[in-house]
């Protein structure tokens, strides 16, 4: 192995565990019969110290924000290899509809020497009937 992959294999473990975030499931769907319908997401930090995540919704096949999706917080902070379970709710549903949005999460202080932009989402279908 020469020098150069050497510390090129050295700086990508060094960023690889401070870039780590994790949010689950993946996917989601769920009927409601209300104007609202909450899913459970879990938020992983498997960084070996403390980290700022950044938690927010967009839509299903695009970047625009989603003002209809409630998040507890747009930061949350986890401590050092940890879950953290978050509520999101989707409000103001038509009776019949069908909306479809993502959850995405990613570290909120991502520095200008980091190697990786991780970021995870979440693609979550809410159904009203009736």
């Amino acid at each position: 192995m020469t020098h150069r992959a050497g510390l090129i294999l050295a700086l990508m473990w060094a960023a690889g565990p401070a870039a780590a975030v994790g949010l689950g499931p993946l996917n989601a769907d769920g009927v409601t019969m209300s104007d609202r319908k909450g899913f459970y997401v879990t938020l992983i930090n498997d960084d070996r110290r403390p980290d700022a995540l950044r938690l927010y919704a967009i839509g299903y096949g695009d970047e625009a924000a989603q003002p209809r999706v409630m998040l507890p917080s747009p930061i949350l902070t986890l401590p050092a290899n940890s879950q953290r379970r978050v509520l999101v709710i989707a409000s103001d549903l038509s009776p019949g509809e069908t909306f479809r949005f993502r959850v995405c999460a990613e570290r909120a202080d991502f520095g200008q020497g980091a190697l990786i932009h991780a970021r995870v989402c979440s693609k979550l279908v809410a159904r009203r009937i009736g």
